[in-house]
């Protein structure tokens, strides 16, 4: 299968204990070239880089996608630059969508042009899976309702909390990840969409295969640890 992962950035960083972030007028004033080769900036690939809880978990999903055969991409929003790839090299920097408005981040993710940059990675590629593993201000960003319609009819779209978008979509599920599925899983909130994803590469890794959307649901759903009850996406 090909698979892509759209993540998002976290606020835990790498070397955010050793080195000082750059802020959000510096990030706007120079071009990222110039800013990774600063001498005295600390820079990292983009899967290096964010190291939340969510972010770690779906590094292991995507090894294990691999180790399975399948071919992964994972892109992240990233709420300085804009939609990029996962071995892009980005400085250390402190910008997030949570400090701002909804009108902020319009303009914000319109300047960095997100939504076309989503459209173009998925309608230019060949996708079996698109994984949206997003919190509300980076869906917001991604502009998800004009951007649905865009996606092959053939491309499955796991989307979580967003159970309003899933409507009239064949190919479209949402999951939900709030607290009581967090509990349910033996995990927080803000890990839970990762959990969600390396449960669906565990599935593969056993050579589960997928014929539509609520099959990903079915296996993100599931945990490795059991085929039935708890992990059964039916009870949870």
């Amino acid at each position: 299968m090909r698979i892509l992962v759209v993540d998002q950035c976290s606020g835990a960083k790498k070397g955010t204990d050793r080195s000082e972030s750059l802020n959000e007028a510096t990030v706007d004033n120079e071009p990222l070239s110039q800013l990774v080769a600063k001498e005295g900036i600390a820079s990292y690939r983009a899967e290096e880089l964010y190291q939340g809880r969510q972010q770690r978990k779906i590094t292991e999903a995507i090894q294990s996608l691999e180790q399975a055969g399948d071919e992964v991409d994972r892109v992240f929003i990233s709420a300085g630059f804009g939609l990029v790839n996962a071995e892009d090299e980005l400085p250390l920097y402190d910008v997030t969508f949570a400090d701002m408005s909804a009108a902020e981040i319009d303009a914000r993710a319109e300047r960095l042009g997100i939504h076309d940059a989503l459209r173009s990675r998925i309608t230019d590629n060949e996708y079996d899976v698109v994984f949206f593993a997003l919190g509300s201000d980076y869906y917001r960003s991604a502009k998800m309702e004009p951007l649905l319609p865009e996606i092959p009819e053939d491309t499955f779209v796991v989307l979580f909390n967003r159970e309003e978008l899933e409507s009239g979509y064949d190919n479209v599920v949402s999951i939900p990840a709030r607290t009581p599925q967090a509990k349910t899983y033996g995990t927080i909130v803000v890990a839970l969409k990762g959990e969600y994803v390396y449960n669906f590469a565990f599935h593969r890794q056993t050579g589960t295969e997928m014929s539509d959307a609520e099959d990903v649901e079915k296996y993100c759903r599931r945990e490795p640890a059991s085929q039935t009850g708890l992990g059964d996406y039916s009870s949870t």
